[in-house]
């Protein structure tokens, strides 16, 4: 076994809908991270393609870490099912080539898998339960458990099931990605007979930055891990909650009980005591309710997309949205004294610059690019009209 510095992480995928919350999360923690991504490239992350021989072992030996993330994936089932091989690279091969390389430079890996490795037919699923995958994608994330486990017997499994959270768009989720199809008025059934636990990427995020915690404390986790909430949704109950934050009339989606076009488990329940017990921890404290999140998922959207995917401005009041040239008028009608919080996109830091003019203080809002996740400012604006000339068109959400 080679030997390498400790305390570092590397994080595959780091550019997906989880892989962009476990990077912030680490970041702001203070590891030492490196993130890697392909096909969305972004200020602070390393692009580089995992499917090429000897890529994964390149990085891994130059950034010598403690603990490799292994995010990266073909999630989607219809995908897998017509592009099995390229999805098969993606899914075994790379995670066979990461799990020799931990191997070889001493590293602890984690490998997320999914609940689609069960056939849904007796929840709750223990982490002995035998595995049944309806699908090619199950069936492949199948092999990447059995080829971590193999390749790298310290390493951590960890099944979960549909995640949603802070969004790059809407489709990037299949929570979020009704929210489309409800506006456009294109929805007209959801189904609901498939029983989900959609889980909050922050709150996943928290729970794998636990596991990392528990690690460098010396708490051997090895072999499989389950997470994910404790609510239970169908598409048709997930449909009725969007609707109901974003303001949208959902009456005339019908609940569907047809049969899917590709097989899926009725019911994935898994059972995740073992990780509770071995972390130590209160699941209460890593399960945002979903009202909540999902709120939130449309609030932190809504700031860094103020386009076509955005949540109108009627959605909640406490959102105004602030365009180029705003309507001062109107702006003055709704408040003449409010608390300001604007979220940056992704990748940016927001940077507050006053100028004067003509004995008048101008407020302007500009987003840089950084190499922080996220970056958040408050202040109390004596007058709204301010805002007027914000150099990005931003979601002000007032308290």
């Amino acid at each position: 076994m080679e030997s390498c510095l400790r305390n570092r992480v590397l994080v595959t995928g780091a550019s997906g809908l989880l892989g962009r919350q476990v990077f912030s999360v680490l970041k702001e923690g203070g590891w030492q991270v490196r993130g890697l991504c392909s096909t969305r490239p972004r200020l602070g992350l390393v692009r580089c393609d995992l499917t090429k021989a000897g890529e994964a072992e390149r990085q891994i030996a130059d950034f010598c870490p403690d603990i490799v993330i292994h995010l990266v994936a073909e999630r989607r089932p219809d995908v897998c099912h017509k592009k099995t091989h390229d999805a098969e690279v993606l899914n075994v091969d790379v995670t066979s080539s990461i799990a020799k390389a931990c191997s070889k430079f001493g590293c602890w890996m984690i490998f997320l898998s999914t609940d689609y490795v069960f056939d849904g037919k007796s929840p709750p699923y223990s982490v002995d339960a035998v595995t049944n995958p309806l699908s090619e994608y199950g069936m492949q994330k199948i092999k990447g458990e059995q080829v971590t486990l193999q390749e790298a017997p310290g390493a951590a499994v960890v099944r979960v099931p549909l995640l949603y959270g802070q969004l790059e768009y809407m489709k990037e989720s299949g929570v979020t990605a009704m929210y489309t199809d409800l506006k456009s008025g294109a929805l007209t059934k959801a189904d609901h007979t498939q029983k989900r636990y959609p889980t909050y990427t922050k709150d996943l995020a928290m729970i794998i930055v636990k596991m990392l915690e528990r690690h460098s404390e010396g708490k051997k986790l090895q072999g499989i891990y389950q997470w994910q909430s404790d609510e239970c949704l169908t598409k048709y109950d997930m449909v009725q909650l969007i609707a109901q934050i974003t303001n949208l009339d959902a009456s005339s989606v019908t609940a569907s009980t047809a049969v899917s076009k590709f097989p899926v488990p009725q019911d994935t329940r898994m059972d995740c005591s073992k990780l509770i017990l071995d972390l130590g921890i209160d699941p209460a404290h890593f399960r945002t309710p979903i009202s909540s999140a999902l709120s939130e998922t449309f609030r932190l959207n809504a700031a860094h997309k103020c386009g076509e995917d955005a949540v109108p401005q009627e959605t909640h009041a406490e959102i105004r949205r602030t365009a180029q040239d705003p309507d001062e008028a109107a702006i003055k009608e709704r408040s003449t004294k409010f608390h300001r919080t604007v979220r940056a996109p992704a990748g940016y830091t927001i940077v507050t610059q006053e100028t004067a003019h003509a004995g008048t203080k101008t407020c302007s809002l500009v987003l840089q690019d950084s190499s922080l996740d996220s970056a958040l400012e408050e202040e109390t604006m004596e007058d709204p009209s301010r805002c007027r000339r914000f150099s990005h068109p931003c979601f002000v959400v007032a308290s």
